[in-house]
């Protein structure tokens, strides 16, 4: 679409049209607001009057989309108090039409806005939008809501479950074509290539992603390319080579009004200059980075201070409930003196009485009180202690990856570069090396899969099935020649949660059982299945390898492992084999 067509779309638009139809507030609803070459306050100015052409006319869902809009606009100036009021007003609309799509849609865009200013409510959002979307098969909806649920997996550091929903956002975004949303896709994935310091590829897509957007002119997704390209380079410490795609992003960005990247653009070069010692041009850019930030902390501000009006009007009032009572309380006390003074001559032992049985209700109540305050300090004790063990357990996983997994890694590199280095060594000898390296290489493998057990207090269902996933995905890259397939019923609770132990045995013993399909069943079809019946989950691993006997077959230390590990979560693992059919592993555990 040409310049001087939106310009004319614009034109038309901003003009009060009684006999505006449904079609023309839909086609104006559709635009792609980063493709339009006009100012951000012109496009405000646009959905702000197809909102009002269609209430003119009775079109709520028209309505709502142009609310939808105006909502994307907002975010990308940094106006989030009316990004999210005109958020609120689309959503009353279609939960008043029963939209589903577009709550699904709209409560992944609240979750996506909120990932940097609540993360566990943003997260809530996605999840519900995700389920919404997922039940109904909403694919549109979907490519972006897995692509953005990633992102807050890579804000939250969950990098394995970013890459998982930025693939599954992919695969629906190549499946329909959408030349848009695959950049986006790209770059996430670019992203969190980036933060594991795969920094090759990790470039590979961001240039894929700036490519695809020339072609499209998506001026805004080019000017957060350009950026990131220059932060790969940053963490490469490759200083000068960062600079000119900032500079490259910097107009771009001050052209479309997008606030944050202009203010993220200034902080990064007066970064850059910094390292370059260059303190005119670090003191000059950080300048301007500090001028954009105060201009979007004042809209900030006026967020806080509404907040404060609020809370300040709500204390007020509770002020005066309290003093209401406590004028009622006075009263009732002016009564009692008075009652007491006229009986009391007739009712002194009457007030002993009662004297003594307030005196034994307030010694109850302070007995109760103590009685809480000891449990309240057992149970803050409990929650230190958990704590503390969580520290503990952070350091040691935080050791194990920083020294014994340096250390392993290391001990391949000397491997490698010894049998490199000798032209004359022995093949029994350069075996016995790979064995070696491959050994140690599975130990990292291992190590990698503690830590991350140990990081986690709790796994979910869904947890464990990214984990699952990846591991599948290097056994197929490993063995060529064997199929895998992996099924989760649509009965288990994706939310149901595991200690950390629990979660590691069941998925050691799908480890150990896929191991022994490939390395002794020589299997070509491997199969994961997980059901829940009644009370109880079931695991079931099914390999077409050549078996064995299990009458005259001794328990090797894995299927003794196994059984070890099932009997640690209350469960009871079975092995059914027959030469030449397969084999058949069955976890049953309780729910």
């Amino acid at each position: 679409m040409t310049r001087n067509l939106l310009l004319y779309i614009f034109c038309c638009c901003t003009v009060s049209l009684y006999s505006q139809s449904k079609e023309q507030v839909d086609s104006i609803n559709k635009l792609y607001i980063q493709g339009l070459n006009i100012p951000q306050d012109s496009i405000v100015v646009l959905f702000q009057n197809n909102a009002k052409d269609a209430e003119k006319i009775s079109y709520k869902l028209g309505v709502a989309d142009a609310y939808f809009q105006l909502s994307l606009v907002y975010g990308y100036q940094g106006k989030y108090e009316k990004a999210t009021k005109s958020t609120i007003e689309a959503i009353k609309i279609y939960e008043a039409e029963n939209k589903l799509d577009r709550l699904a849609d709209y409560y992944g865009e609240m979750g996506y806005g909120l990932k940097y200013k609540d993360l566990p409510t943003a997260l809530q959002y996605m999840q519900k939008g995700k389920a919404i979307a997922e039940a109904n098969n909403f694919e549109n909806e979907l490519k972006d809501i897995y692509n953005n649920y990633g992102v807050l997996k890579e804000i939250n550091n969950e990098l394995d479950s970013a890459l998982y929903y930025f693939n599954k956002g992919l695969e629906i975004k190549l499946k329909l074509n959408d030349t848009i949303g695959i950049p986006y896709s790209w770059s996430n994935l670019a992203g969190a290539y980036g933060l594991q310091e795969n920094f090759s590829k990790s470039r590979e897509y961001f240039n894929k992603s700036l490519q695809q957007r020339l072609i499209w002119a998506d001026s805004i997704g080019i000017a957060e390319n350009y950026t990131q390209l220059g932060e790969v380079y940053m963490a490469e410490k490759k200083w000068k080579e960062a600079i000119p795609f900032m500079h490259k992003s910097l107009p771009i960005s001050l052209q479309k009004q997008y606030q944050n990247l202009t203010q993220y653009n200034y902080k990064m070069l007066s970064d850059i200059y910094k390292k370059l010692n260059n303190a005119d041009s670090a003191l000059y850019y950080f300048e301007q980075y500090a001028a954009v930030k105060d201009s979007v902390r004042g809209l900030k501000v006026e967020e806080k201070i509404a907040a404060l009006n609020v809370e300040f009007e709500t204390e007020k009032k509770e002020n005066q409930i309290l003093q209401q009572r406590a004028q009622l309380v006075e009263k009732d006390l002016q009564v009692r003196r008075k009652n007491t003074f006229i009986f009391g001559s007739l009712g002194l032992a009457l007030v002993l009485g009662l004297l003594g049985y307030l005196f034994y209700n307030q010694q109850k109540l302070k007995n109760r009180q103590l009685q809480k305050e000891g449990e309240l300090k057992t149970a803050l004790a409990k929650i230190e202690t958990q704590n503390k063990l969580q520290e503990q357990r952070l350091r040691i996983s935080r050791d194990l990856h920083d020294n014994i997994g340096a250390q392993l890694t290391f001990i391949i590199s000397s491997i490698d570069n010894l049998k490199y280095g000798f032209s004359d060594i022995g093949e029994k000898l350069s075996n016995k090396l790979s064995n070696i390296s491959a050994f140690t290489s599975q130990t990292i493998y291992e190590l990698r899969d503690t830590i991350w057990a140990m990081n986690k207090e709790q796994i979910t269902f869904e947890d464990l099935q990214v984990r699952i996933a990846n591991f599948i995905e290097h056994a197929q890259n490993a063995s060529d020649q064997t199929e895998f397939s992996f099924h989760i019923a649509e009965n288990v609770d994706e939310t149901h949660l595991f200690s950390s132990v629990e979660g590691m045995n069941i998925y050691r013993i799908i480890q150990e059982a896929v191991n022994n399909a490939l390395k002794h069943a020589k299997a070509d079809e491997i199969e994961v299945n997980i059901s829940r019946k009644q009370n109880q989950y079931q695991l079931e691993i099914i390999d077409n390898g050549k078996g064995f006997e299990q009458t005259s077959i001794e328990l090797g230390n894995g299927l003794n492992n196994m059984k070890k590990r099932a009997r640690e979560i209350g469960g009871n693992i079975d092995f059914v084999s027959n030469i030449n059919k397969g084999t058949r592993v069955a976890l049953n555990f309780p729910v």
